[in-house]
């Protein structure tokens, strides 16, 4: 329920401040507000409840020198514990930005999950 309208994320995103979001499911668009002044402009290409799925795409944004980003989150249960799979695909300019960039972005997701199971509860 925290993820699937693709609304209120910085509840649990901590690098969010604020966001607002356009329209419902799948053609939504989302403006999300980082606590340094930066925007990221997202569609959200799926929100499907029955397979427990989220994706979303960010169109704009200028705080990492990456491009073409989709973001997918897959939900399941195991061993009556609900899991994330959250996998985020993107394009660098070359390896070495890939390097610096990658570190950053594992550090979002985890600090982000963490947070969004606390939130969950």
């Amino acid at each position: 329920d925290n993820v699937r309208t693709g609304a209120e994320w910085e509840r649990w995103l901590p690098i969010l401040c604020g966001s607002s979001i356009e329209g419902e499911g799948k053609g939504a668009k989302r403006v999300c507000i980082m606590h340094d002044g930066n925007e990221l402009f997202e569609t959200i290409l799926e929100s499907n409840d029955e397979e427990k799925l989220f994706q979303y795409q960010i169109d704009k944004q200028s705080f990492m020198p990456i491009s073409d980003v989709i973001g997918t989150m897959k939900f399941y249960e195991k061993n009556g514990e609900t899991h994330l799979e959250w996998n985020v695909e993107f394009e660098v300019e070359s390896e070495e930005t890939f390097a610096q960039v990658k570190p950053g972005i594992e550090e979002i997701y985890t600090t982000s999950s963490q947070k969004l199971a606390e939130v969950s509860k």
